[in-house]
């Protein structure tokens, strides 16, 4: 009787202990078993690596390691490629064969196709075709499943992905570099097909990886505003991910100059991972459109907020400001949606305080102008309407600051009558204005539910300051018609409705409310008093 050819026998195995809930051997057996007598000739890539790859049992991946290293690396590469079209189609719905028990994640399934190219490719045989013309299709398959499967991956998932994308292209230039027949031109080719590569791997899986770079950027560049730390973040043990791809891509011989002339959000990214490197305004402005689409879009944003700290906030020594307006009203109007609606408190802050830089660099009419939409757009969100009362505060402390007569005064539309002329029918007025006199009783509850209480508090701040601090009167607050439309159309309604609240007697409000009520009596009380002591001058 014939006997039974070893290759069939070993695939029956691994088919068996894949497939079946109690096989006789387990792939770990099997891989030990061919380990021991060095037989992996029996081992047939293009039919085992397309049910090894999903599986997660125990010895999966410890035989792909074997044929990897040790099988005809073409069929290792082919099985491979067959097996990750096979993947592509799944996640899209479309792949109509079996499934395998216990199936890995798409990510973990892609990793392990990288390691196994990482093994292989590198081992090819020399065609007739060149090394560019073989990865190319390779790598664009590659760089389409990236964006596929970075949605899903976790952030374990995406840091294994982005280090073993890194050691693929490492191992593949180093072998390309090493065949003597390669010419420059080819290398070239390569190194910008592995770019490319490196540069999808990033951008599909950069938000798994937070590694605080704005935080850190942060803490630099507003010491006061940090709350000092005695533990460690969790984060601390996933830095260096992206160092991997630095590291790759100098293997490859690149350097910085070469990521600020390849626009990509790779190159962005990578430049912001750079310690040393600085965004100057000329480069922010070539990347400007990537940094937009990044923000609108949440992605990249630890690196996109760090680099526009790191890169903006200095400029403020600088006089004049550097920065364009250009770049100044697009930033006004995507970084306030992010600081009003982001889930991470620490990047509302953030870009809070980043919006209020990128305002003061604005030539005072444009800057006068964005802060007129922040608090008039519809579209505002109501969190915005009531910091945009202390931007605005911010703005006009400054503009007092400057002496009365010099050119910069003379610039400053904040210490002018044209600030009050601007905002003051939508500050120092109730919003809506007919909201306490409407003929509707409004409710306390109702009114303790809105954003109107807090916006009146900063409103009520802003005017109280503008008081005190415009001695000159510079701005026309102490001329005696706009006390007294200040007077008609807020603190007169205000006092009349405090007053119709407590005849009511309505004690619904909680604890919280109380305190809220309480600061807004007492800024309008701050507020009569300034106002009755200019009358007595």
């Amino acid at each position: 009787m014939r006997a039974q050819d070893p290759s069939i026998a070993v695939t029956a195995n691994v088919m068996s202990a894949v497939h079946d809930e109690r096989p006789k051997k387990s792939l770990t057996q099997i891989a030990r078993a061919i380990e021991h007598l060095g037989s992996t000739e029996v081992l047939e890539p293009l039919t085992l690596v397309a049910l090894l790859l999903p599986s997660s049992r125990d010895g999966a991946e410890q035989l792909l390691n074997l044929m990897a290293q040790q099988c005809s690396a073409k069929e290792v590469v082919m099985a491979t490629k067959e097996a990750l079209e096979h993947l592509a189609l799944s996640l899209d719905g479309d792949d109509e064969t079996e499934a395998v028990p216990d199936t890995n994640s798409g990510a973990t399934q892609l990793e392990r196709g990288l390691r196994l190219y990482i093994r292989s490719v590198p081992r090819l045989p020399k065609r007739k075709k060149s090394a560019s013309e073989v990865l190319q299709p390779l790598v664009s398959e590659l760089e389409a499943l990236n964006m596929r499967i970075g949605g899903t991956a976790s952030a374990e998932e995406s840091r294994a992905l982005i280090s073993s994308a890194s050691e693929l292209a490492t191992s593949i230039y180093a072998s390309v570099e090493s065949d003597t027949t390669v010419d420059i031109k080819l290398l070239s080719e390569v190194k910008a097909i592995l770019y490319s590569f490196l540069s999808s791997v990033i951008e599909a899986f950069i938000d798994a990886v937070k590694e605080d770079l704005a935080t850190k950027a942060f803490a630099a560049h507003f010491p006061r505003l940090i709350v000092p730390q005695s533990e460690e973040t969790s984060s601390s043990e996933q830095v260096g991910v992206i160092s991997t791809v630095q590291a790759a891509v100098t293997a490859l011989g690149f350097r910085i100059s070469d990521y600020e002339s390849r626009l990509s959000l790779g190159s962005l990214v990578l430049l912001a991972h750079s310690p040393s490197y600085s965004f100057s305004v000329p480069m922010l402005t070539s990347f400007f459109p990537i940094i937009l689409i990044s923000l609108q879009s949440n992605t990249a944003l630890d690196e996109v907020l760090s680099l526009l700290i790191n890169s903006i906030v200095p400029l403020q020594s600088q006089s004049p400001s550097e920065l364009p307006p250009d770049l100044i009203v697009p930033l006004a109007h995507v970084l306030p949606p992010l600081a009003s609606v982001h889930p991470e408190p620490s990047t509302r802050h953030q870009t809070f305080r980043l919006l209020s830089v990128v305002l003061s660099l604005a030539p005072s009419p444009l800057r006068l102008q964005l802060l007129y939409g922040l608090l008039t757009d519809p579209d505002s969100l109501p969190q915005m309407r009531v910091a945009a009362v202390g931007l605005v505060k911010e703005a006009v402390l400054e503009g007092l600051s400057t002496t009365m007569g010099s050119s910069d005064a003379a610039r400053n539309v904040f210490a002018s009558p044209i600030f009050l002329q601007t905002l003051g029918s939508t500050i120092l007025q109730t919003d809506p204005p007919e909201l306490f006199t409407s003929g509707e009783q409004l409710s306390l509850a109702e009114f303790l539910e809105s954003a109107e209480p807090l916006r009146l508090v900063e409103c009520l701040a802003l005017y109280y300051v503008l008081l005190l601090r415009d001695v000159q009167n510079r701005t026309g607050v102490r001329d005696k018609d706009n006390l007294s439309n200040v007077e008609r159309t807020l603190l007169r309604p205000l006092r009349q409705q405090f007053e119709a609240w407590n005849h009511d007697g309505d004690s619904s409000h909680t604890g919280d409310s109380e305190m809220q009520l309480a600061i807004l009596d007492m800024w309008l009380d701050r507020v009569s008093d300034a106002v009755k002591s200019i009358y007595a001058v």
